[in-house]
């Protein structure tokens, strides 16, 4: 964003593009469009702006709590295991990789994993087959982080899965209320933006997982090629 302008790239996309997309669903289904419809004054933008970041801040913790630890954890295998081999990717990551981030959340070469997972024993004064794979990410992530190039490559990767996987959980709530006319007399505008609500949270999700789990990788891909500490 420009200099002058009073949000971040993340404040822009991941509160404010959230916090509008729920207040239009709930305005299309509640109000019938009036606020879209309104005269729009300086005073009445600044407003719904503040409102819609401000609502965009509380989706952002359910939407961690449960995309990211939730499903992104639990449902799917971390990408630290994954990419370091401790797990084998099951059939729901096997489709993830084969539709959606072919690269970011496939296992590392195995010369790369060798060498991290011997990088990593040396650090942890463990047997590397002890290691889990929390435990491997907390320990490359600050000697990776280190790196100019890859702290600027991880801060534009956090942006991105944060803005998707907040966008996907904003989506997913104005399709439950995009829901409420269905049960009535539904317009066709209904049944659309429903689906288009629906497509967009899927689509976003997916999205969020490719970076999450390229974050991973391109903290274990500088892992790999740094020294470490004696």
């Amino acid at each position: 964003m420009k200099d002058w302008f009073p949000f971040t790239n993340y404040d822009f996309y991941a509160y404010l593009t959230t916090g509008m997309l729920v207040i239009a669903a709930f305005d299309h289904v509640f109000s019938s469009g009036s606020l879209a419809a309104q005269d729009w004054t300086l005073i009445s933008g600044f407003f719904w702006t503040a409102v819609a970041y401000l609502l965009g801040q509380i989706i952002a913790i359910p939407s961690s709590a449960i995309f990211e630890h939730g499903l992104a954890r639990k449902f799917l295998r971390p990408p630290s295991a994954i990419l370091l081999g401790m797990e084998a990717p099951r059939k729901r990551e096997r489709l993830i990789v084969g539709l959606f981030c072919a690269r970011e959340y496939a296992p590392l070469p195995p010369l790369n994993r060798e060498r991290i997972m011997s990088k990593l024993a040396s650090l942890l004064g463990s047997d590397a087959a002890a290691i889990s794979a929390e435990a491997a990410f907390h320990c490359a992530f600050p000697r990776a982080r280190s790196v100019a190039d890859t702290a600027a490559r991880l801060d534009a990767f956090l942006n991105q899965y944060g803005m998707a996987r907040n966008v996907s959980f904003a989506a997913t709530a104005a399709a439950v209320i995009l829901a409420f006319p269905l049960f009535r007399t539904p317009d066709l505008i209904d049944v659309w933006l429903f689906v288009g609500a629906i497509v967009l949270a899927v689509g976003m999700f997916v999205r969020f997982i490719k970076f999450y789990a390229a974050y991973s990788r391109e903290v274990f891909r500088t892992f790999a090629m740094i020294a470490v500490d004696p």
